[in-house]
C-alpha cells in the first residue's frame, strides 16, 4: 500500500489519539487473545459476561461480525477522528457515514466468503443499512462502557506520553524520521509513505488532506490504515512503553528506594510505569491529591519524574534518573 504526500500533506501531519479507534482496535485484540494484552482480555471477558444489558450478546454479534481476527475491518466504524474528540462525538461520526459507504464495507466484508452467524449477520445488516447503523452505534456504546472505558485513564497516559516523544523527535530530526519509526512494515519514500500491507481500495484521498497518526495500544503488533475517500489518510501504530501497559506496580515498601525516598514517594514513583496525572495516581494509591502533588514536586525537581503537559492536564512519567534508580533496587 502507498500514501502519496505531497508538500502540503507534510504541513498537514498532525497526531491525535481516539478512544474510537481504540474500542475497535481491542475487539480484534479480544478475539485474536493478543498476548500483550491478556490481563485486559480477562477482565474484559468477565466484564461482557458480568453485563446485565440484554442484548449483550446481540451487540457482540454485531461488533464481530464487522471487527474479525484478522483481515478487513468495516472503514466507517473509523471515520477521520477529529483533535480530542470524546467517545460520543466519535459516534456522532460514526452515525453521519453515508449508507453507500457502509454497503461498500459490507460488500468488501461479504467478499471474504463468510459463513455462519457472520453471514447472516451481514445479510441483515445489508437489508436495511439505515436501520443497521443505530444497531452498531449502540453495541459500540454498550461495549466502550463495558470493556475499554475503565481502562481508558491508562490507555490515554500511553497515548499522550508517547506523542509527546514523538513531537520531541520531530523537532530535533524532522517528520522523516518519525515516520522511520513509527512500524517496522512503514517505510518513508520520496514520494510519501509505503505500507507493507495488502489494500484493495481504489477510491483513495484526494491530495493535499494531510496525514493522520494515531498511536494505538490495542493494533499491537500491527497497524491499521484508513486511506479510502472521504477520509483523512491515517495510521495507526503501538506507542511506545506499551509493553507495561498492563504490568503490576513494583512493590517498594521494604526496598531500599522505599528506606531512601521514603514509602510514599517510592511508592508514586513505582506507580508511573506509565504517565498519570495527579489525581490518577491518588485513586490509584488511596491518598489526599495535595499530598501526592507535594510528593511529584519533589520527585520533579530531582529528576525522578517528570511532568508532562497535555492541554489543560499535567502527566508525570518516570525519568531517567528515576527509571535507573528502581532498576537498580
Amino acid at each position: 500500500m502507498f500514501i502519496t504526500l505531497t508538500s502540503e500533506d507534510l504541513t498537514k501531519v498532525h497526531f491525535e489519539t481516539s478512544p474510537l479507534w481504540e474500542t475497535v482496535t481491542s475487539l480484534r485484540a479480544l478475539q485474536a487473545g493478543t498476548p500483550l494484552h491478556r490481563p485486559w482480555i480477562a477482565e474484559a471477558r468477565q466484564r461482557i459476561t458480568a453485563s446485565d444489558d440484554p442484548l449483550a450478546r446481540e451487540h457482540l454479534r454485531v461488533l464481530t461480525t464487522l471487527v474479525q481476527p484478522q483481515g478487513f475491518i468495516a472503514d466507517s466504524l473509523t471515520p477521520t477522528p477529529s483533535h480530542a474528540d470524546t467517545f460520543a462525538e466519535a459516534l456522532d461520526a460514526v452515525a453521519g457515514v453515508p449508507a453507500e459507504l457502509w454497503l461498500r464495507d459490507l460488500d468488501c466484508l461479504e467478499g471474504r466468503k463468510p459463513t455462519g452467524y457472520v453471514r447472516a449477520t451481514l445479510d441483515e445488516l445489508r437489508a436495511d443499512v439505515d436501520a443497521a447503523v443505530p444497531r452498531i452505534i449502540a453495541a459500540l456504546r454498550w461495549y466502550w462502557h463495558t470493556a475499554v472505558e475503565p481502562y481508558w485513564p491508562k490507555l490515554r497516559s500511553v497515548l499522550l506520553a508517547d506523542i509527546d516523544s514523538r513531537l520531541e523527535e520531530l523537532s530535533r530530526y524532522g517528520i522523516q524520521e518519525v515516520f522511520k519509526t513509527l512500524h517496522p512494515s512503514v517505510r518513508p519514500t520520496p514520494t510519501g509513505l509505503e505500507i507493507t500491507r495488502g489494500c484493495e481500495a481504489t477510491d483513495l484521498p484526494a491530495p493535499g488532506s494531510g496525514l493522520i497518526l494515531v498511536p494505538n495500544a490495542f493494533v499491537w503488533p500491527s497497524t491499521l490504515v484508513l486511506n479510502i475517500a472521504p477520509f483523512v489518510p491515517t495510521i495507526t501504530y503501538a506507542p511506545r512503553g506499551v509493553g507495561r501497559l498492563w504490568e503490576t506496580t513494583r512493590e517498594t515498601r521494604e526496598s531500599p528506594v522505599s528506606r531512601l525516598l521514603g514509602r510514599t514517594r517510592a511508592q508514586i514513583l513505582a506507580q508511573l510505569d506509565v504517565p498519570m496525572t495527579t489525581t490518577q495516581l491518588a485513586c490509584a494509591l488511596d491518598l489526599a491529591a495535595g499530598t501526592v502533588n507535594a510528593h511529584l514536586k519533589v520527585l520533579a525537581e530531582s529528576g525522578l519524574a517528570e511532568a508532562l503537559r497535555a492541554g489543560r492536564e499535567v502527566f508525570y512519567q518516570r525519568g531517567r534518573v528515576g527509571e535507573e534508580l528502581l532498576a537498580r533496587a
